[in-house]
């Protein structure tokens, strides 16, 4: 499939990558399909580009490289709508506000989009958990694994939020 896209031109991405979600994404609720691009440019983000809306595209990071994401609690709703069966069929990303500044990069830990890569199927979902910030410093993240500076470069000219 090819999608249109602000920053990566015209895509070809596999239908397995093209997530439709049943619920909006906060402030989106016109975007129900998503596809997930994965840039080894911009490695550890991920992207979330809107399918049929090439100005709207999320930097995203996979809960693996999030250390303070212990898992998160859906509601029996929320595995319903997300067919999950079984918990390796869910994969967790979070939401990345970029920033020229590399201290002023940030995830929301609060609201994740929980991906079913068996179905195909998304959702960002709020977590009940209210100490949970929704400007988490990345470099909290980053840690030993990719520095403040090097995820900035990796993606300079990303849209900011």
């Amino acid at each position: 499939m090819k999608i249109e896209s602000h920053r990566f031109g015209v895509v070809e991405v596999s239908e397995d990558r093209v997530v439709r979600f049943v619920g909006p994404v906060i402030g989106f609720p016109e975007v129900d399909r998503f596809a997930i691009i994965e840039d080894l440019e911009s490695a550890p983000l991920v992207w979330l580009q809107a399918v049929g809306a090439p100005q709207v595209l999320f930097p995203a990071l996979d809960a693996a490289w999030v250390p303070a994401a212990t898992g998160v609690d859906l509601t029996d709703e929320e595995v319903a709508a997300l067919g999950i069966e079984r918990a390796e069929d869910a994969r967790l990303l979070f939401i990345v506000t970029l920033d020229a500044n590399p201290r002023d990069i940030t995830i929301n830990l609060r609201a994740p989009v929980v991906w079913n890569v068996r179905r195909a199927i998304g959702m960002q979902v709020v977590l009940q958990d209210t100490e949970l910030p929704v400007s988490y410093p990345i470099g909290a993240v980053a840690g030993e694994r990719q520095s403040n500076k090097e995820v900035a470069c990796a993606c300079p000219d990303a849209p900011q939020r």
